[in-house]
C-alpha cells in the first residue's frame, strides 16, 4: 500500500475502513491483538541524517507483518506510556485508542492520527514509542491496522 499524501488536519482523527470485520467491537480497558504498518516518513532514524545537506534521507515504514521482528502485538486500550517513562508492553497513545474502539474483530482501517492524539509537541524517543523508533515533535501518524482479536477484558 502506498503512503496517501492526506493532510492530517490538526486534532482530527480520521479512520477509513478497509474492510469491515463480523467481531465485536474492543471497550476501554480490553487488551487487543493488532497487526500494523506505520509510515513513519522521513526524521525517525537518526542514523540516516545527511549532515551535508541538513536534512533527514529516511522514509521508514514500519510493519508488523513481516521483518525480523514480525508478529501482532498486544495493546491495551486506554494504557497510555507515563511521560518520560519506558514503554511497557501492552502501552497505546490516545489517537490508536479512540480509533481501535471505532473497530471490529476482523476489521482493518487506515488511521490518521494528529500528532496531538499521538505523541505532540514533545515527540518520543524510540524507548518511549509503542513502535520502537524515534517519533520527532509535531508528528502525526499514518498507519493501517488490523484488529485481530480481544485476549481479554478488565
Amino acid at each position: 500500500m502506498e503512503k496517501s499524501s492526506i493532510a492530517i488536519e490538526e486534532g482530527v482523527l480520521k479512520v477509513e475502513t478497509i474492510s469491515e470485520g463480523g467481531g465485536p467491537k474492543p471497550r476501554l480497558g480490553d487488551t487487543i491483538l493488532m497487526h500494523y504498518v506505520l509510515y513513519l516518513g522521513t526524521g525517525v532514524a537518526s542514523a540516516k541524517y545527511d549532515y551535508d545537506k541538513h536534512c533527514y534521507v529516511d522514509d521508514l515504514v514500519d510493519s508488523t507483518y513481516d521483518g525480523p521482528f514480525a508478529g501482532p502485538v498486544k495493546i491495551v486500550i486506554g494504557k497510555e506510556t507515563v511521560r518520560d517513562s519506558l514503554y511497557k508492553e501492552g502501552d497505546s497513545i490516545e489517537g490508536l485508542d479512540k480509533a481501535l474502539l471505532e473497530m471490529t474483530v476482523g476489521s482493518k482501517s487506515r488511521v490518521f492520527i494528529p500528532s496531538e492524539l499521538a505523541y505532540g509537541r514533545l515527540g518520543g524517543s524510540s524507548f518511549y514509542t509503542f513502535h520502537g523508533y524515534r517519533t520527532p515533535p509535531n508528528r502525526s501518524l499514518d498507519m493501517v491496522v488490523e484488529l485481530l482479536e480481544i485476549i481479554d477484558n478488565e
